[in-house]
């Protein structure tokens, strides 16, 4: 495994220089979710 082959799934994404901030984003997404359920549903 070369250098080249890591590199293959992050051009095959249609955001290939921009992937760490897509992943930071979906978790940020993801936690809003869980805080506005939690929020909703009185437990915090």
């Amino acid at each position: 495994m070369n250098a080249t082959d890591k590199k293959d799934w992050r051009n095959s994404l249609p955001f290939p220089r921009r992937w760490l901030g897509y992943i930071a984003l979906k978790l940020i997404a993801v936690a809003l979710i869980v805080y506005i359920a939690l929020r909703y549903q009185g437990l915090i």
